[in-house]
């Protein structure tokens, strides 16, 4: 979450150097962004986008094509390399990604012999259109209705809230952080619990070792031998050994994969690996509560919506034709299941210009006479290397004869 913290901050710098009419210094840039700071720039900007949002846009690839060029799209090679399956599983996506997605898809892709990249774009737009049909909650045809001498008409299922909008795009509910924090909490009290064990056991085992060293140092003494004997120092000897190996092998060692020692690493790595970390959940908590983005508004989020459909129609030179009801609009922005925090507003602009990415320069290939001019020269050094490399003997050998 630190980095969209300070991917916040350094936007908001470079939006109050352009506001100012400042050029950008390499000292700015250079400085280290501190928790505090992009903490506090994120609220400046009415909000910071979560460490699942982050994670999302990030693992998402076809939601990068939102801010990339069409003539890049396509020539892209998206169905092989590591984020092949980003596209391939079109199901991970809710509705306003999908048209996302469509807007930013070219209407067709370069370099496809095999066809997969448009079989591709076909399954998307029959994916879409399924969504959309439901979201708008169609109509399709179904039984032959024999009282009516007809066939009925049944509504298509409604879309579940995850497919309407994935959650990743809200801040979470006061039951979702207080969640977070138990997982957390379960997390550091299971550790403490193995690393406590651990600790007993370490102690254990020193006092077995010492036991057992005591009797196997009786079990040599010929005094006790006498007075005891030699098979009954021998069988505790024994007994004080096997109690030492158990609880050694209890115990475990940190290469095992079993044992106490075992579990407290899998324990510890857990908490170390848990995202958002604890102090990244306690941050975004204390931001939330603050300015209760946790309490879902509805209403103000379908008003944010609206603005920002006014905004995109307003730059594209569109007229609102259809301007959305307000009743409609608010009862589509909430959601219930689960019961989700204020819609996150980003700071970034959402219609930035898009240019093309760099690419660097493709050497050009070489003519088939240059190649055979260069091979014939090649061959000329090599053979003339080969007679400045020969003995003087092999050289008049060859000149004599």
């Amino acid at each position: 979450m630190l980095y969209a913290f300070s991917l916040l901050a350094a936007a908001a710098a470079a939006a109050k150097r352009r506001k100012a009419g400042d050029k950008p210094s390499g000292k700015d840039g250079d400085d280290a962004t501190s928790d505090k700071k992009a903490l506090a720039v994120a609220a400046a900007w009415g909000g910071c986008y979560t460490y699942a949002l982050a994670d999302r846009l990030r693992a998402s690839k076809p939601l990068h094509w939102v801010q990339a060029h069409p003539d890049d799209l396509a020539t892209a090679n998206f169905l092989a390399g590591a984020g092949a399956e980003a596209f391939k599983n079109l199901g991970d996506y809710d509705v306003v990604e999908l048209r996302a997605i469509y807007a930013s898809c070219p209407e067709k892709f370069q370099l496809d012999a095999s066809g997969a990249k448009a079989q591709w774009r076909a399954n998307l737009v029959e994916r879409l259109q399924q969504l959309v049909a439901r979201d708008r909650g169609d109509e399709v045809p179904a039984g032959w209705d024999g009282l009516n001498n007809r066939r009925r008409r049944q509504r298509l299922p409604p879309l579940p809230d995850k497919l309407r909008r994935h959650p990743a795009y809200h801040y979470p509910s006061a039951e979702q952080l207080d969640a977070t924090a138990e997982k957390h909490a379960q997390l550091r009290q299971r550790r403490d619990d193995r690393k406590r064990t651990v600790a007993e056991l370490e102690a254990k085992l020193e006092e077995l070792r010492g036991e057992r060293d005591a009797a196997f140092a009786d079990a040599r003494t010929e005094y006790l031998q006498q007075q005891y004997g030699k098979q009954l120092l021998r069988d505790l000897a024994r007994e004080a050994d096997e109690a030492f190996k158990a609880t050694s092998s209890k115990l475990g060692t940190d290469a095992a994969p079993t044992g106490a020692k075992a579990d407290y690493a899998r324990a510890k790595r857990a908490v170390e690996t848990a995202r958002p970390t604890e102090a990244e959940s306690a941050s975004l908590r204390k931001l939330v509560e603050r300015h209760g983005l946790e309490k879902g508004d509805a209403a103000a989020d379908a008003r944010d919506l609206t603005a920002l459909r006014r905004r995109a129609l307003d730059k594209a030179g569109v007229a609102d034709d259809d301007p959305p009801d307000a009743e409609d609009a608010e009862e589509r922005a909430g959601f219930e299941d689960p019961l989700r925090g204020r819609l996150i507003r980003g700071p970034f602009d959402p219609w930035p210009e898009v240019k093309r990415a760099d690419k660097a320069p493709v050497l050009k290939k070489l003519s088939d006479e240059e190649e055979a001019r260069l091979r014939r020269e090649e061959l000329q050094r090599h053979s003339l290397n080969r007679r400045a490399s020969a003995p003087v003997g092999s050289l008049l050998a060859a000149t004599m004869a």
